[in-house]
């Protein structure tokens, strides 16, 4: 009997199914079905019910697992959306930007040995957690310096869970790398992700459920590894960039290319990765989604938000952008509302151009709020859009005000509402790429924005194309620049200019004229990259290769993932003599230097096996590596006896590697 597994990719736009040969290797059906945001099961129930209703022979027994990838938390992260989120620092303010307004700092922590400098004010937490519970739906707790010491994040959480009963993560749960501000930030969004996550297991698990298919749930981290679906409920921003890892997998097995540029153009973002000897690099200090730095360990991707269904927009100055949020397509939208294309031609005919907003945003229901209150206009637009949605315009006149100063942006913000407006699937619609949807819709939009942009519809589609053509383009080349070991900023106006106009391709009547070649192949995946991807080929001079089931590599991908646990344990000298051991469980002291580096080993290989474990792991094989670091004595001259250096540090690495299923 084959051993199949079944690959679900669940993206911001389309969900891809495909049932793959585990053994064989071989593709026996796929599929692509527009991902349902307001109820995920739907859009998982359409995905399997056409997976298996295809004419294959497949028998549901030869499923050993199942495996999900998903661009759902990357996609948050870039649009700012997800649950509320209280965070609760210990020990140190954090003065820069947090990706959370409710924030409250306690008196606490304690110092790089892990000796706790003041206790935790749990009086004081008491009472913040109770103000902010009633406005927040999760909350993370970042310690300074709880790498060191967990105790007091542990404590915190204790509390919060007590009073609240909310979903609560502690921010050494996730990393043991310093970087305050990093681990702050990547447990704030881990907290802001597990409703998501949980809806996505939710509805795959139902699906499978009627199904009575029994085998593992599986979902990709995104270093490509797998993790069980408790695992991703507990710790979902591991999945953030899963997508993008899983076509990366993909693309290596379509292909069989192990050197080249990978690019997955989806519909809200495309990811940018290098492909060297068949491995994608993986990040040193950890992903950096939205730009945001985190503590993730990632593939080495770049993410920027343009995809399909990127949001058009053209300020009141005349200047053009595209993305980083995803809007619904209005050739979409229409097809499904058609009130909308009334209230769309009321718009062109009354040159109806808002400041801060765009003429073409249609607002679409999605849910009513869990755990915190709306503003009484906030009730009233959710009122008006619930049975159907409406333009902005039409919203604004029903409730006798101006669009630019309503709160609308904030049903956005939290997920109540999702937007409708021109995309570049539009712009395909146009120019006739894809027709899938409503065509003159898309033709009406375009009219309203160009004569936003006080052009021409066809030198306005012209411009959007070029810009695309443009954002990707010059990010490939930062990607390859940095490949060499250089840096350059996009923000800066010089690398602008050059790469302008290599991309753009002026013309020669320039003075000067420049050319960039890429001596990798390009490798693109994801559905609308026919579309795009051969302008943009022929403007970096290099080979394009688009694999045969390239709109489904990420579903390929997420079946080729191992279980990977890592662990790092530290040994450290004690302040007074001795050792102390750092795990992420506990702080330990010892006299001698052997029973330290026992029990560190020992207790890591513990941590790491519990850990594949509980991520499904079977057939678990165990490697540790130590690292030991040593400072010479000044003036001493080149030493080679350890015991005549001084030590400063022993890094333990421990990692469980087994099967998913």
């Amino acid at each position: 009997m084959a051993n199949l597994a079944l690959g679900i990719d669940t993206g911001g736009t389309y969900t891809d199914g495909v049932i793959f040969g585990m053994d064989s290797r071989k593709l026996y059906c796929k599929t692509k079905v527009l991902t349902t945001r307001h109820d995920l099961s739907i859009a998982v129930e359409n995905c399997l019910a056409s997976l298996l209703n295809q004419e294959n022979d497949i028998n549901t027994d030869q499923i050993k697992m199942i495996s999900l990838s998903t661009t759902l938390a990357t996609n948050a992260i870039v649009e700012g959306q997800g649950a509320e989120v209280g965070l609760i620092s210990i020990g140190r303010e954090i003065e820069d930007k947090i990706p959370t307004q409710y924030y409250y700092n306690l008196e606490g922590g304690c110092n790089i040995k892990g000796k706790i400098k003041k206790e935790v004010d749990l009086k004081n937490a008491r009472i913040k957690i109770d103000k902010m519970k009633s406005k927040v739906d999760a909350f993370a707790v970042s310690g300074y310096l709880s790498v060191r010491n967990p105790d007091q994040e542990n404590k915190v959480k204790k509390l919060i869970e007590e009073l609240s009963g909310y979903p609560v993560v502690c921010a050494h749960q996730l990393s043991s790398e310093l970087g305050f501000k990093e681990r702050t930030v990547t447990a704030v969004f881990n907290a802001r992700l597990m409703p998501l996550i949980t809806n996505l297991i939710k509805a795959v698990k139902s699906s499978l459920d009627k199904r009575d298919i029994q085998a593992p749930l599986m979902v990709v981290r995104g270093d490509g590894s797998l993790i069980n679906e408790q695992s991703a409920r507990e710790k979902p921003v591991e999945t953030s960039l899963s997508g993008p890892a899983a076509s990366i997998i993909g693309s290596k097995t379509l292909t069989d290319i192990k050197n080249g540029i990978v690019v997955d153009m989806g519909g809200t973002t495309s990811d940018i990765a290098v492909l060297n000897d068949g491995k994608p690099r993986l990040t040193k200090k950890g992903a950096k989604v939205g730009g945001w730095l985190t503590r993730v360990k990632a593939a080495d991707i770049t993410t920027i938000g343009i995809g399909g269904d990127s949001f058009i927009q053209v300020s009141k100055d005349r200047v053009l952008s595209i993305g980083p949020q995803k809007v619904f397509p209005i050739s979409w939208i229409v097809k499904k509302y058609d009130n909308l294309k009334t209230e769309l031609q009321v718009i062109k005919e009354s040159n109806y151009y808002p400041l801060s907003s765009q003429p073409t945003t249609i607002l679409t229901y999605v849910k009513e709020p869990e755990n915190f209150e709306l503003t009484e206009t906030e009730e009233e637009i959710l009122k008006i859009i619930k049975d159907k949605p409406h333009t902005l315009n039409y919203i604004s006149k029903k409730l006798n005000k101006a669009p630019d100063i309503m709160p609308w942006d904030h049903l956005v913000k939290v997920g109540l509402v999702h937007r409708a407006s021109l995309t570049p699937t539009d712009i395909l619609h146009i120019n006739g790429n894809y027709k899938e949807w409503d065509v003159k819709a898309a033709q009406l939009g375009v009219d309203i924005m160009a004569e936003r942009y006080q052009t021409d519809k066809e030198t306005f589609i012209e411009d959007v194309l070029k810009e695309i053509y443009y954002q990707i383009g010059a990010v490939i080349a930062q990607v390859l620049i940095s490949e060499d070991g250089q840096q350059i900023s996009l923000e800066n106006k010089d690398s602008q200019y050059f790469l302008k106009q290599m991309i753009n391709q002026k013309p020669d009547k320039q003075n000067i004229k420049f050319k960039l070649k890429s001596n990798l192949p390009l490798i693109a995946v994801g559905a609308p990259v026919e579309a795009y991807f051969p302008q943009i080929a022929e403007r970096m001079n290099t080979e394009l290769i688009l694999p045969e089931h390239a709109e489904v590599a990420n579903a390929v991908g997420t079946v080729g993932g191992k279980v990977i646990e890592k662990v790092i344990v530290m040994i450290k000298p004690g302040e007074g003599g001795g050792f102390i051991v750092h795990s992420p469980e506990e702080r330990k002291y010892f006299k001698e230097f052997k029973k330290a580096q026992t029990y560190g080993e020992e207790m890591g290989e513990e941590i790491a096996h519990k850990k594949a474990t509980n991520s499904g792991a079977s057939n678990i094989k165990i490697v540790t590596e130590r690292k030991d670091k040593y400072s010479e004595f000044l003036g001493q001259g080149k030493q080679t006896k350890d015991e005549d250096k001084l030590f400063i540090e022993s890094r333990l690495e421990i990692t469980a590697v087994g099967k998913p299923w």
